[in-house]
């Protein structure tokens, strides 16, 4: 399916000729010991779970106090914790660990049901040996000994509606939540480092990565100006996976239709859109034509790759920092 003038929803197929068309479970241990396979498994369940409940991760809107960080650190989850954190759908977005509550003086409420997270950490390895290497004496080696390995850990946060005995310091609805949507989605592209060329000849939505060029239906076609920004968002993600942008398989080097890359590089632009219209305060979830039909697909990719929906996310995120130009550390 082409993404058409008529329609505000997004649809984003190849046509073949190299474009884009457009359970958890309580704990107080911090942190977890788990095999990558196993973090893989248990956050693709909880995101199929939400999806077999009609919640699509990627399309719930923002909250309006921010999105959601650590209340202690300020620091914004992102990758799939943003997704996974934004399906729940609580009053505040923010959470705590079980030990950053205590250190504030904080308890969290009997029977309250801890979060799953995750993030990469990384060991030094002697290449001979096997041995673990401490960061700090990895100088005392040659490059050609030391191989860096990289892997998943996870670790359990509350949100803090199910923490009593801190006095909440809430910071203030942030100014640029006030500027109008349409303004802030204008923003997005027109302060893009390095942005494609936009235009308006065809009635489809797509990426061409020779040309380095999106073409959308002109904004009438639209039911909504939002339906195609929207749409846009899809486009501009693709268009970072560009050789002279992120260099992404599935777009630098593009993949036949219904290919595992091909499937990686879609849910990458979802997410990514999905990013972009909740920063800028579009009502993503309203926007969708066909949303059973859209959750039965995603359920059945994310029950083919379990490696798929975190590896997707952590590009999605790769790619709205560099179109929002945000630091990634």
């Amino acid at each position: 399916m082409k993404t058409t003038a008529k329609k505000s929803g997004k649809s984003n197929r190849s046509n073949g000729s190299g474009n884009w068309k457009s359970k958890v479970t309580s704990s107080k241990r911090a942190n977890s010991k788990v095999s990558p396979i196993d973090v893989y498994e248990k956050f693709t369940n909880l995101i199929i779970e939400r999806l077999e409940q009609g919640v699509i991760p990627w399309h719930q809107p923002w909250n309006a106090k921010g999105m959601p960080s650590n209340y202690l650190t300020k620091r914004p989850y992102h990758g799939i914790n943003l997704w996974i954190l934004l399906a729940f759908g609580h009053e505040f977005p923010y959470y705590l660990t079980f030990k950053q509550a205590e250190s504030l003086g904080g308890k969290v409420k009997k029977g309250a049901k801890a979060i799953p997270v995750c993030y990469w950490n990384f060991v030094y390895k002697h290449k001979e040996t096997g041995r673990t290497i401490p960061a700090e004496l990895v100088r005392d080696y040659s490059i050609d000994q030391v191989e860096k390995k990289c892997f998943l850990k996870e670790y359990k946060i509350f949100p803090i509606e199910l923490i009593e005995g801190i006095d909440w310091e809430l910071p203030e609805v942030a100014e640029d939540s006030k500027i109008p949507v349409i303004e802030r989605c204008e923003e997005v592209y027109a302060e893009m480092l390095n942005p494609p060329k936009v235009v308006h000849e065809k009635e489809e939505a797509y990426y061409q990565p020779k040309l380095d060029l999106i073409n959308m239906p002109p904004k009438p076609r639209f039911n909504t100006p939002e339906g195609y920004y929207a749409v846009l968002f899809h486009e501009l993600v693709h268009s970072t996976g560009s050789e002279q942008r992120l260099n992404r398989t599935g777009v630098a080097e593009m993949d036949y239709f219904g290919s595992s890359t091909y499937c990686k590089e879609e849910l990458i632009a979802e997410m990514g859109a999905g990013y972009l219209c909740g920063y800028t305060g579009i009502a993503n979830n309203q926007l969708l034509d066909n949303q059973a039909a859209y959750i039965q697909n995603w359920i059945a990719q994310l029950k083919n790759d379990r490696q798929l929906l975190i590896e997707a996310a952590s590009k999605a995120q790769k790619a709205v920092d560099y179109i929002l130009m945000t630091c990634p550390f």
